[in-house]
């Protein structure tokens, strides 16, 4: 169940990392706002959603 708890945050964090790349060589900007933007929700919204906790911190706020 961990796995599966932290996929989401993994999976968020790989595409904020993306966006930053793509901000980086600054070729598509829908691009980077797309990535970025799904990359942010599945690290603070999903985890929140599926009951984890606060996603990225993980401090199990409810």
């Amino acid at each position: 169940m961990f796995l599966i708890d932290l996929f989401p945050l993994m999976i968020g964090l790989y595409c904020v990392t993306l966006a930053l790349w793509e901000l980086r060589e600054g070729h598509d900007r829908k691009r980077f706002v797309t990535l970025m933007f799904s990359g942010l929700v599945l690290v603070f919204v999903v985890p929140r959603l599926l009951g984890v906790g606060a996603g990225l911190f993980l401090t199990g706020f409810h």
